[in-house]
């Protein structure tokens, strides 16, 4: 399935800015207070406010800057927590929202927050998304789903670099039609 650049619709239907780099020390919200956390408060963190998120925009590609960044410079990381790709389905693996990519999507993000925190990261520790999805997922959804990710990440100064996307004929189980494989460093 060929997925056309949709720059005109995405640029129109998320307020994008263009940019220079943007450099984030401590959490990534850019409150730092030079202790590694930027709130005022212990985090556990062992880098001492050294951990610096860069993002690193290509003057030569669409400006995506609302949901991520083609590239991220990371310094002074302590850790590095990969996630398993990520479905909309409860602990029984049934499939929640089945055939529907947006609603699929929506439900994730509900719920990643919590999967984050129970690990010890919040949504700005994400570095990178790997999104898969399936050739049943129209132009219209993907649309969608990139406007939810934009939510999802509004209130984040640096926002992760970009995986691939790819598209397969099937997820392992019968109506997932997306997936996402999240990285996070601290």
């Amino acid at each position: 399935m060929q997925r056309p650049v949709f720059i005109s619709t995405v640029l129109l239907a998320l307020s994008l800015s263009i940019a220079a780099p943007q450099v984030v020390s401590g959490n990534g919200w850019g409150h730092g207070n030079g202790h590694g956390n930027g709130w005022g408060h212990g985090n556990g963190h062992h880098n001492n406010g050294n951990f610096k998120k860069i993002a690193v925009p290509n003057p030569e590609a669409p400006d995506f800057g609302a949901i991520f960044n083609w590239g991220l410079k990371l310094r002074n990381i302590d850790e590095l927590f990969l996630i398993a790709g990520h479905g909309a389905h409860d602990s029984n693996g049934q499939i929640m929202y089945p055939g529907d990519a947006v609603g699929q999507t929506q439900y994730i993000l509900d719920h990643f927050d919590e999967y984050l925190d129970d690990a010890g990261y919040e949504r700005k520790d994400i570095i990178r998304i790997e999104f898969t999805m399936t050739t049943d997922v129209s132009d219209a959804e993907f649309n969608a789903i990139l406007g939810l990710f934009a939510d999802y990440f509004a209130p984040v100064n640096i926002k992760p670099a970009a995986g691939t996307l790819w598209i397969v004929d099937a997820l392992a189980i019968p109506g997932m039609l997306v997936e996402y494989e999240i990285w996070c460093a601290k």
